[in-house]
């Protein structure tokens, strides 16, 4: 609601306890969920690496046969009671409370560790105390953070009243061979490119320029842009916002480049990393969700987590612990410093320095560079009320992935399941009269401060509430029913509950007899949702006499003016994707199986970006491997509305791609619309996985298609290990596999296109299924694409290219890895369009082949050196895009 913000496993049943993830009972799942808890960044997936951090030697392969998964279990158990035992008894007590009892299936393993400690004496404080007695929300709120000091920020930057020049030589200096850098990194290598990068970027902070560059895979971007910005900061005074993507490149700055920049300049530079307010623990909110009780095992296996972590955690960011999918829910429900439950001017927290959000903004305000994400850069410049520190300059690294971040961060989206769970936790009819949820636990609280005559008060002003509560579950519910039907209707599909679809909401539609019921059910929605915010709104007011009186009083009224917040939210942008549409914006509802969704988005983002941010900064420099479509900057800075006065560079990649890396492109396939062609693929990705024996990483556009490989590749190649993305275990795991695992073929979609590195032999065959072009019924795209003159060639083929280069760029990673990339789509060379690919891409050897000949060719490459190759079979690559 609001701003768009596994596989299975051998041996066991499965059982759903609450609302979160399958508990599977089965006693090696048992221990790794377990094993998770105590490692905390190390998922319960994650098998192999739960062994490595509790010293538990598991083979590659997990056991199927029952006895196997025994004796694998036992081992984890031990290893688990073990650490348990070195646990203090407060915490250990504090875990069983949470786990045992029946409440979990990990409850007999700390029931051993805990009986362990009995038997040794160790019981220390409360050794006589019966177990359980512990409140985990006392003990997690007060005792486990006694030792977490205020924080002391180094304080504001002293920003000089003019742009001080800092020296290009000392820049190159420091990046050059024996400078500071090569000094203070090992393994370190000057690059020309890297020196090129790093000049530009220089010459844009002193003149607050605009400056787009592509820097190719290996030319050390980072640094390239590290050194400058830290030099200009600090001889300023002011800060540098440096901006990712992914929080993956955010920690990897901070973790990796930034100490290798402090170690190697002289002077001090202060870094601090901030991410959204949901990537923090609230301590009042997880005092509230502790002692309000906890509904399930997931639930509970949170709270256990949490419990060891929040002892010794500096930051209180989620990045530290490995958190799943379904975890992900109850922390944003329950425990995230949301905006909505944040109390800031009454939190205690916040006034004894403990807070984590406001420690990681003091920090901020201190630093020099400063990380943040897309997501909080672009949101963060459209609210009235900022939460970054005042900035001019802003390096964006990863910058394609601007214009869908954009979109993404100014459009909005409902769904059915999310307003049912604000007006569950509203109101929870329990017979009669008497209900449940948060009005009822605050009435308790209102009666609690006003005394006896205050019941007849509240209960005058919660008896609509619960009622209007009641009214509006119907309403929404019969809104997204209709809603639903009007898709259905307009994609003549069926209802089947595991299909994805989604219905553009055009003109047409709105003027069509069949929207009539939507908004008539929109009405009434709108209505009710109306009735239980005055309700909300009434019993706030009557807690102004007693505001400030006590913590218990403020958490209550935070908690009411968040679920008025998150109801209002809710009920705003179903009013801008039902009843007050803009030309500006395109708005679609989708359906994943039972859930359904209504969404608004952008129909541009040049506009927008322009006035939030090209006008309001100095110097934006923006970089990414993957910019040019065809030698051009024009695709870029048309989608994102760059000034005319943009500069733009180029920087090669310093690998030496025509002997580092074969590009194969098979002439004779079937068309990838053909019925043959998925047969005919697999049949030559078996072929191509033997002959390198594992080794290889297939990119899919379909989830569908990389289904079918998997079942042809388990069949036809029994003595590789075959490894899906969604059916042997989540991306992480699999990857971590995949490298690990000499004869492995990973299979992946969407996410595994960018982002991954496989450095060395691991991956030595990519195989691209087909060119990765967007859904052309995608609603977002499809809107786009009408307002341009060619639509295929101005937006399909340069959102292709750039996504098929994301992918190519997976295969070399360092100056000595070599290998094949294929790509099985005969549009490459019996389409117009696919020289324009062919151009985007490194300088590779390619060679023309038959379907046939690629089995060898892959084999021969790795065996051989290019030299080698048939002659007739290279071909150079060609330079007419057709999209200048």
């Amino acid at each position: 609601m609001g701003n768009r913000a596994g596989g299975g496993r051998g041996g066991g049943a499965g059982r759903r306890i609450g609302g979160g993830p399958p508990v599977v009972e089965d006693r090696l799942t048992a221990a790794m969920q377990l094993a998770s808890i105590l490692v905390l960044d190390v998922g319960a997936n994650d098998r192999l690496g739960l062994g490595r951090r509790l010293g538990v030697p598991v083979p590659l392969t997990e056991p199927r046969q029952a006895s196997g998964r025994v004796r694998e279990a036992e081992l984890f158990e031990k290893a688990c009671r073990e650490r348990l035992g070195r646990l203090e008894l407060t915490l250990l007590q504090q875990l069983h409370r949470l786990l045992s009892n029946g409440a979990t299936p990990l409850g007999p393993v700390v029931d051993e560790a805990m009986r362990d400690r009995v038997r040794l004496g160790l019981s220390g404080e409360g050794s006589d105390a019966s177990v359980g007695t512990v409140s985990a929300a006392d003990d997690t709120s007060e005792r486990s953070h006694s030792t977490l000091q205020p924080f002391a920020p180094s304080g504001a930057l002293q920003k000089s009243p003019e742009r001080v020049r800092i020296s290009e030589d000392q820049v190159i200096s420091a990046l050059g061979p024996g400078g500071s850098i090569n000094e203070a990194m090992a393994g370190y290598e000057p690059r020309p490119g890297q020196v090129r990068m790093a000049r530009a970027v220089t010459r844009s902070l002193n003149d607050g320029l605009r400056l787009v560059i592509e820097a190719g895979t290996g030319t050390g971007k980072s640094l390239a842009y590290l050194v400058p910005a830290s030099m200009f900061a600090v001889a300023n005074g002011r800060r540098v916002v440096i901006s990712t993507n992914t929080i993956t490149l955010q920690e990897q700055l901070f973790n990796k480049d930034i100490p290798v920049l402090r170690k190697a300049l002289p002077h001090d530079v202060q870094v601090a990393v901030l991410k959204g307010r949901t990537h923090y623990l609230c301590l009042r909110r997880l005092r509230l969700f502790l002692s309000n009780g906890l509904d399930g095992a997931p639930e509970r296996i949170l709270a256990a987590r949490i419990a060891i972590w929040v002892r010794t955690t500096e930051t209180g960011d989620r990045g530290e612990l490995a958190i799943s999918e379904a975890e992900s829910s109850i922390w944003t429900n329950h425990l995230s410093a949301d905006v909505m439950h944040c109390t800031t001017r009454l939190c205690r927290d916040n006034r004894s320095g403990r807070c984590f959000l406001a420690r990681a903004r003091r920090r901020a305000e201190g630093a020099h560079l400063l990380v943040v994400n897309h997501a909080l850069l672009l949101t963060d410049r459209a609210m009235e009320n900022p939460v970054l520190p005042e900035y001019d300059d802003v390096i964006l690294d990863e910058a394609h992935h601007l214009e869908a971040v954009a979109t993404d961060q100014l459009g909005t989206t409902v769904s059915a399941r999310e307003i049912g769970f604000e007006l569950a936790a509203l109101s929870q009819p329990q017979g009669g009269t008497r209900f449940g949820g948060t009005v009822a636990r605050i009435a308790a609280v209102f009666v609690e401060a006003a005394g006896e005559p205050g019941r007849e008060q509240i209960a005058s002003i919660t008896a609509p509430i619960h009622e209007a509560c009641e009214v509006a579950r119907v309403a929404v519910s019969s809104l997204f029913e209709v809603s639903t039907d009007l898709m259905d209707r307009a994609s003549r599909g069926g209802r089947g509950d595991a299909v994805d679809r989604e219905l553009r909401l055009t003109e047409s539609h709105r003027e069509s007899e069949s929207w009539g019921p939507v908004t008539i059910a929109w009405d009434e929605a709108s209505a009710a949702l109306a009735l239980v915010d005055r309700g909300l709104q009434g019993m706030v007011a009557a807690f102004d006499p007693f505001v400030g009186s006590s913590e218990t009083i403020d958490d209550a009224v935070a908690d009411l003016a968040a679920s008025r917040q998150a109801i209002g939210e809710a009920r705003e942008s179903l009013t801008r994707i039902i009843a007050a549409p803009d030309d500006t914006e395109v708005y679609w509802i989708a359906g994943a199986g039972r859930e359904m969704t209504m969404h608004a988005a952008p129909l541009a983002v040049d506009v927008l970006l322009q006035s939030n941010l090209y006008e309001q900064k100095s110097a934006i420099i923006m970089t990414s491997a993957t910019i040019q479509v065809g030698g051009s900057f024009r695709h870029f800075r048309s989608r994102l509305g760059l000034p005319q006065d943009t500069m733009v560079l180029e920087v090669a990649s310093p690998f030496d791609y025509p002997n580092q890396a074969l590009l194969l492109v098979p002439r004779d396939l079937p068309d990838p619309t053909s019925p043959a062609h998925g047969t005919v693929i697999q049949d030559i990705l078996a072929g191509v996985a033997s002959a390198m024996n594992g080794r290889t990483l297939v990119l899919f556009t379909s989830y569908a298609s990389l289904r079918a490989a998997h079942d042809h590749l388990r069949e036809m190649t029994p003595h590789l290990t075959i490894l899906g993305q969604g059916i042997d275990g989540p991306r992480s795991v699999i990857l971590d596999r995949f490298r690990a695992t000499p004869n492995a073929i990973l299979l992946g979609t969407n996410s595994f296109w960018e982002g991954i590195d496989v450095v060395g032999d691991a991956l030595s065959c990519l195989v691209i299924v087909k060119l990765p072009f967007t859904v052309p019924s995608d609603p977002v795209f499809a809107a786009r694409s009408e307002l341009l003159e060619d639509s295929f060639m101005q937006l399909a083929v340069p959102q292709a290219v750039l996504r098929l280069k994301q992918g190519f760029g997976r295969l070399i990673r360092s100056g000595t890895d070599r290998g094949v990339v294929a790509i099985l789509d005969s549009r490459l060379v019996t389409r117009r369009y696919g020289q324009t690919f062919l151009d985007s891409l490194p300088p590779a050897t390619i060679v023309h082949c038959g379907a046939r000949e690629l089995a060898g060719l892959v084999g021969d490459w790795i065996t051989r050196v290019p030299d080698d190759l048939v002659p007739e079979h290279v071909a150079g690559i060609g330079h007419g895009t057709g999209l200048e």
